[in-house]
């Protein structure tokens, strides 16, 4: 018990050392060039519920291609702190401050490492220990989420198929999945490439079971300079609506005097990612990296921000239509 409050102050750490099956757990980079070349790097492991498959993994999906690499490796291979984010797999390292990365395999080979300076973690308080607020506490949820870093410069060069990414002066964004499985249906968006500087949106909502009904949670935040704005459920922000037409999604949502209106275009070029099945890890997460994002965030009818981005990553996965009505109708 003591470990596992110990655990919850620490949402960037590895949290599977005494986890029963199935279980899988992946700490999400997305590296953004000063050109704006973006690639999404994803290490972690699995294990499932049905059988002795056990493994680590290292994800990489390059948004300029939409070519997704998924190496696996020994479980064996995986080594990962419990009080901090610190995780090895095979010659690759992976923490709050950097990446270094030493994959060669026939077909794929990336080496090279990337610094990351001035991270800005989701804050953590006894209260609300992370984004998921109080609903860290309950140790039934299928699957938990943190956000270890709103956004933060990066420095440093990767060699990618023969191919050399500097990503001096670029930004980045971490984040992590953890638990029995993703959740039937979702939409998520992020960018922190807009306009103006010093701006990160990261934007979720999905269809989470609890205690035999589902309801539509969702955690909102937006970074400007250094205040972060929540939108969540445990807040008790409210969904004004939440509609998508085609590649179109409108989302406004409401928190006491503030109202953020996000208007997400899905972009044209996807990538399949690896999410946890039931005897392995499988495609079946479609992410683009070129999406457009608007926001504008007012207080009354002050405007405080107004912005747009056309680098946002964006997921939308599952039987959206039934996960929209569950929303709009709360």
């Amino acid at each position: 018990m003591i470990n596992w409050f110990k655990g919850l102050q620490h949402p960037e750490a590895f949290h599977g050392k005494d986890s029963r099956s199935p279980y899988f757990e992946g700490w999400y980079h997305k590296l953004v060039s000063k050109t704006k070349r973006s690639i999404v790097i994803i290490p972690g492991m699995y294990r499932s519920g049905e059988d002795k498959n056990e493994f680590a993994f290292i994800m990489i999906f390059d948004g300029n291609s939409g070519d997704v690499h998924f190496e696996r490796f020994s479980i064996d291979n995986f080594v990962s702190k419990t009080a901090a984010y610190d995780t090895g797999i095979g010659k690759n390292h992976f923490s709050k401050d950097r990446i270094i990365l030493d994959i060669r395999s026939e077909s794929f080979s990336i080496r090279g490492s990337v610094n990351f300076s001035s991270t800005t973690p989701w804050p953590v308080t006894l209260l609300e220990p992370g984004c998921m607020g109080w609903y860290s506490y309950l140790p039934i949820m299928e699957c938990y989420h943190g956000i270890l870093s709103m956004n933060h410069s990066l420095s440093g060069e990767l060699s990618m198929n023969g191919e050399n990414l500097n990503f001096d002066a670029g930004v980045g964004y971490i984040e992590k999945d953890w638990g029995r499985n993703f959740p039937q249906s979702w939409i998520w968006a992020q960018a922190n490439h807009f306009k103006k500087e010093n701006v990160s949106l990261s934007a979720s909502i999905a269809k989470i079971p609890l205690l035999g009904t589902r309801f539509a949670g969702f955690i909102v935040g937006l970074l400007i300079n250094d205040k972060l704005y929540r939108f969540t459920t445990y807040r008790s922000a409210k969904i004004i609506k939440i509609k998508k037409n085609s590649d179109k999604i409108e989302w406004v949502l409401k928190q006491r005097d503030l109202t953020l209106s996000i208007s997400i275009i899905i972009g044209k070029k996807s990538g399949m990612l690896y999410a946890p099945d039931k005897y392995d890890m499988v495609e079946k997460v479609e992410e683009h990296l070129d999406s457009s994002i608007k926001i504008k965030l007012q207080k009354h009818q002050e405007i405080i921000l107004e912005d747009q981005s056309d680098y946002a990553a964006t997921e939308v996965v599952g039987d959206i239509e039934s996960l929209l009505e569950l929303a709009n109708s709360a």
